[in-house]
């Protein structure tokens, strides 16, 4: 059981109001920082007070924090071998510690569910007329991954990053059978929900890049791809986010799109482009 699903169990018992979601959201987000925090830094982290911490371990069934922190931090070590964990929080070497901690982010991104999820966007892709990519903060730099090395494979992929308005524009213009790729990290805009949810409406094939399988996004995804984004520090990790995206270009690489980047590659030496061309 993930992570997730467990705190989704215990959650049925009452529902939580918005500022304890975020609190939950948090607990799955990073289980392995939440394991080892005191309330006010899952407080300070969340972006609630330290009574919404308490209230929350409350409703999911639990006397105060400590409480939750003991169990959730037994699920977490359940869920990894020990020879994988990377130190506590004190770490002296956080580089180390970052790229083990990004390793295990890829390694939980390689699921039966996500490789299906991978393949069949990468197919929506291969089949669609029209191919937009939408997204905001963190996510803008995978998108822009996706969209520029998925445009030299062949494919008509068009990024909409601008204001919402624009980003309506672009959504406005999706047919049925086209494709969009909703990324999103971390914290969802009103913008980003109710766009999905229109390209959704228009016929357009959905797949969604999230961090969390509870998204409201997953709503309206035909495929949703979840990856993991815990970091050390207040910010997420975008690595494995990164990885789901290489995922998704290494299916598009067919002969079409071997032939789509000589190409141009030869377009860039036709114009001199390349400062290390002989």
């Amino acid at each position: 059981m993930t992570i997730e699903a467990w705190l989704a169990g215990r959650a049925e018992r009452g529902a939580l109001g918005p500022q304890a979601e975020r609190v939950a959201h948090l607990l799955a987000r990073a289980p392995q920082f939440a394991s080892y925090s005191s309330a006010r830094e899952i407080a300070e982290r969340a972006g609630v007070n330290v009574s919404t911490v308490v209230r929350t371990a409350q409703q999911l069934g639990f006397d105060g924090w400590p409480q939750l922190r003991e169990a959730l931090r037994a699920l977490y070590l359940a869920s990894v071998s020990s020879g994988d964990l990377p130190p506590g929080p004190a770490s002296a070497d956080p580089a180390a510690q970052t790229l083990r901690q990004d390793a295990r982010n890829i390694t939980m991104l390689n699921t039966p569910e996500n490789l299906a999820a991978i393949r069949a966007t990468a197919q929506a892709i291969k089949a669609a007329r029209r191919t937009l990519i939408i997204s905001s903060g963190s996510g803008a730099g995978p998108a822009h991954i996706l969209s520029y090395l998925g445009t030299i494979a062949g494919h008509d992929i068009q990024l909409a990053l601008g204001s919402s308005t624009s980003q309506v524009v672009h959504v406005a213009r999706l047919e049925p059978g086209d494709c969009l790729i909703t990324i999103n990290i971390w914290r969802l805009t009103r913008t980003l929900r109710g766009l999905t949810r229109l390209a959704r409406e228009r016929g357009a094939v959905v797949s969604v890049l999230t961090d969390l399988r509870s998204s409201p996004l997953a709503e309206d995804a035909d495929h949703l791809i979840v990856t993991p984004i815990e970091g050390l520090h207040a910010g997420p990790s975008l690595t494995a986010v990164v990885a789901a995206v290489q995922a998704v270009l290494s299916e598009l690489a067919d002969d079409g799109a071997l032939r789509a980047f000589g190409d141009i590659q030869q377009m860039w030496q036709d114009l001199d482009l390349m400062d290390d061309q002989p």
